[in-house]
């Protein structure tokens, strides 16, 4: 998800959840504005977990995927299909649309 929507959807969600608590305070007596502050603080902390956790996977060195790879017939016969990374055949298996891992070794 693109930074500035992930954002701004967090920042609508925490004036929609400050008003909950804001609403949830008022009816316990509370001061309102502290409910609000409270509610839309908490949605904050959330997106920082968020956005730390979600790392760009180019920063991590991850390689993407390799747009060649497929699932072909598993040519040792032990399974319906293996997938083909593009390079060389994985550990990857697929019988009846159940996958599971078959190491070729």
């Amino acid at each position: 998800m693109d930074f500035g929507v992930t954002v701004a959807a967090y920042f609508g969600a925490g004036i929609i959840f400050g008003v909950i608590c804001m609403v949830i305070a008022a009816g316990k007596g509370q001061q309102a504005w502290i409910g609000f502050l409270l509610g839309f603080f908490f949605t904050c902390g959330g997106l920082v977990a968020v956005l730390i956790m979600n790392g760009d996977a180019r920063a991590q060195g991850i390689p993407p995927p390799n747009p060649n790879s497929q699932w072909l017939a598993d040519p040792t016969g032990r399974h319906q299909y293996r997938l083909w990374d593009g390079r060389q055949w994985s550990g990857h298996v697929s019988d009846s649309g159940r996958s599971g891992f078959d190491p070729l070794s």
